[in-house]
């Protein structure tokens, strides 16, 4: 406006030497148009102070007339009074019709019944609702949780629309109630929004961590396992007694319930049996302190005999060789044999009868008796892995199944009538493949519990769902059983954690969701160590090796969950290992090297020997990537150049300079493995441990040596080619052909 008045001023100015009349006419005129300009402005602006008041006073009516709406009631159906939450969710119209919810249009429709389905989230925050897209689900819970949810939002708005209106409170003494149920809801609401915010951090610990993700198991999920025992494989390798008592208040602290048991040749068995105790056997002293330990622990013990296969300890001897199902075998035993029941019965009683406290009266404190009477309510009796049935000519005629039905109830039979109170538990492998109407007809029914293992990634691969539907219409309960060492290879050194955590969590959801078959539920979950595969092979993972695998994993048992809290999950603090520095400290990364370090760190009981068995890993490793190098990859000193006596002394002497640096750390760790491991172990066991992992090192490390010096020595060479060896010979081949 102020340019186009400059130019017109201009203009103006060139006429001024007209007349003084023409002049005063201009400003007039200019005048004018000046207040003429003003007048359209102020009635512009007074159209647009109508247009926004007008706009205004819309937006309140609309407001007071939603507030009208749903704090009093419209009239649909013939009458009928509706409120505004009835047309949102549905309800029931005029003669007992349904009218369809404003939600259920929206597309959030429940096919159980009117509610909505399981996956449709409705949030409340300060931005109003938030619609989650809804997933495929039938949860029966689902209605009414998302009706509590809208129930939640719109009392949270009429509670904030009420709370300055004291007449509300004046005249419906009731109100207050009302008031504190909305204020409820609203908290369900809030921790309905941290659980998920949780829930999100959680799973992106889980995945920094290297831990699966595995759709129910949480923060918010159900409650874990109500029993969760700890089993010790004792066979051939016993750990000493007063280092296992120290283990005891640390799975205590990690959530253990009961320990299981299984003795194999460790027990000092007595009488015509006293030929089937290990000469480094457990005395019945050493037990009763184990005992007493568990029991002032409130830790139940369940013994494990086994009593149909894997009795090689037994079955090897001559004295019991008789009782075989296969001759050439000591695996399994015959269950047509009179004197195999005998046999069996007599293992249980001398086991059961110790662990009975009044067996040990005369060691015992009166109080002590009473204390520790009922601890002793289950045994297990085996029964996996019968691989060796109806071979002899006793069973020839008789179908497995059949076999081994009989045999197991024929066992439980016995121990129910001499030990009434005792519930007895076996394996379930066998009975896998076994027609429910024989298992039904075999009366086991009502006699034993199955534990149901599997120790892979994928439990539904080997426990089908047909299988768990059988499972629950013969047995009212059962139990799961899950590894922390021991089950992903028989020469391992230390166990591969994350691989038992995730079968640890895979049970989780599997219990959860199996559970519920049964008329008494799952009792727990059993976490097994196993010592060897069987009596015949090497050692495993020691147990002082796998102790960090067996925290991880009972410790999420015990949760129902994996804890990614360093803070809140009690591995740290139950084996002494160094605080994390900051709320975020990656302390446990399973995809990670790191992993060894953050537990070579601990200093729990038998941690020398974890830091031991790490640097016997390291070396392990070099060793045989220096000897598969020497032999396969390199071109001296390769089994063909010592053979023939034929290679290079310059070319060995350089190839054995690093079997010297390998094989004085060899040689080295060699002479401090007895001082480490004899904090655990009794010299036999630690023996059979060097003689396994270590010797064979430095067997082959001498030999290349000797070989390299040997050659190393030669210095005249024949013409090629080479004779052949004589043992070429066998295959037809000579220096002819």
């Amino acid at each position: 406006m102020n340019g186009s008045g400059d130019t017109r001023g201009t203009h103006c100015g060139q006429q001024e030497s007209i007349s003084p009349r023409s002049h005063h006419l201009r400003k007039y005129t200019e005048a004018l148009n000046k207040r003429e300009m003003h007048s359209r402005m102020l009635m512009v602006c007074w159209r647009r102070k109508l247009f926004f008041l007008g706009a205004s006073l819309l937006f309140l009516l609309a407001l007071w007339f939603w507030g009208f709406l749903y704090t009093t009631h419209i009239t649909e159906d013939g009458g009928k009074i509706v409120s505004v939450r009835e047309l949102m969710l549905g309800g029931s119209g005029a003669h007992g019709t349904r009218h369809e919810s404003f939600l259920q249009r929206l597309g959030f429709h429940d096919h159980q019944g009117g509610g909505l389905q399981s996956s449709t989230q409705l949030q409340a925050d300060a931005g109003g609702v938030k619609f989650v897209k809804p997933t495929p689900s039938g949860s029966r819970s689902a209605k009414g949780r998302y009706i509590n949810d809208w129930d939640t939002i719109m009392q949270d708005r009429t509670d904030d629309g009420n709370k300055h209106d004291p007449s509300q409170h004046a005249h419906a003494p009731h109100a207050v109630v009302e008031a504190g149920g909305a204020k409820g809801q609203r908290h369900i609401s809030d921790e309905m929004r941290m659980a998920a915010e949780r829930q999100s951090h959680y799973e992106h610990e889980l995945k920094r961590m290297g831990v699966p993700i595995i759709a129910g198991i949480g923060p918010g999920g159900r409650a874990p396992p109500a029993q969760r025992l700890v089993h010790f494989d004792l066979k051939g390798a016993p750990p000493k007694i007063s280092y296992l008592r120290r283990l005891m208040p640390i799975l205590k602290t990690l959530g253990a319930t009961g320990i299981l048991l299984e003795y194999e040749d460790m027990f000092p068995y007595g009488g015509s049996l006293a030929s089937l105790a290990a000469r480094n056997a457990y005395n019945r002293d050493e037990i009763l302190e184990l005992l007493k330990t568990a029991f002032a622990l409130g830790l139940t013990v369940i013994p494990l005999v086994q009593t149909f296969g894997h009795l090689e300890y037994a079955l090897k001897l001559k004295d019991f060789a008789h009782l075989r199902e296969a001759e050439d075998s000591p695996q399994a035993i015959c269950p047509s044999y009179n004197a195999s029941m005998a046999f069996v019965e007599k293992l249980l009683t001398q086991v059961i009868e110790y662990h009975l406290p009044i067996a040990n009266a005369n060691l015992l404190h009166k109080e002590d008796i009473e204390r520790l009477t009922p601890k002793l309510t289950h045994i297990h009796i085996g029964c996996d892995e019968v691989y060796r049935l109806a071979e002899c000519p006793r069973c020839r005629h008789r179908l497995k199944d059949q076999l081994f039905l009989d045999h197991v109830y024929n066992v439980a039979t016995m121990v129910r009538r001499r030990w009434p109170h005792l519930r007895i538990i076996i394996w379930d492998d066998m009975l896998r493949h076994i027609a429910p109407d024989a298992l039904q007809a075999s009366g086991i029914g009502k006699l034993v519990e199955p534990m149901i293992w599997v120790y892979a990634e994928d439990i539904y691969k080997f426990v089908q769902s047909a299988t768990w539907e059988k499972y629950a219409s013969v047995f009212s309960t059962a139990w799961a059983a899950s590894a922390f060492k021991g089950a992903h290879g028989e020469g391992l050194l230390l166990p591969p954690i994350r691989r038992h955590l995730e079968n640890t969590l895979r049970w989780m959801a599997v219990m959860q969701g199996e559970g519920n078959r049964f008329r008494h539920g799952l009792q727990g979950l059993a976490l097994t160590g196993w010592q060897r595969y069987d009596h015949f092979a090497i050692l495993c993972e020691l147990l002082p090796a796998a102790l960090p695998s067996l925290a991880v994993c009972l410790s999420t048992a015990a949760k129902g969950y994996f804890d990614v809290s360093a803070r809140s999950n009690p591995i740290l603090s139950s084996l002494t290992c160094p605080e994390p520095t900051g709320e975020h400290h990656a302390w446990l990364e399973l995809h990670k090297d790191s992993l060894m370090v953050t537990f070579s760190r601990c200093m729990f009981p038998g941690s020398m020997i974890y830091r031991f068995i790490l640097r016997l890993v390291t070396l392990k490793t070099e060793t045989e990537e220096y000897t598969d190098a020497i032999r396969q990859r390199r071109g001296w000193l390769t089994d063909y150049n010592i053979r023939h006596n034929f290679s290079s002394a310059a070319r060995v002497d350089d190839l054995l300079g690093e079997n010297y640096r390998l094989l004085n750390s060899v040689s080295n760790l060699a002479r401090t493995a007895a001082s480490t491991l004899a904090e655990v172990y009794d010299h036999w066991t630690y023996g059979e441990f060097i003689e396994q992992r270590i010797f064979p090192m430095l067997e082959e490390l001498k030999r290349l040596e000797r070989a390299g010096d040997g050659l190393k020595k030669r210095r005249v060479w024949p013409q090629r080619p080479l004779p052949y060896l004589k043992p070429f010979e066998v295959l037809g081949i000579d220096e002819k052909t």
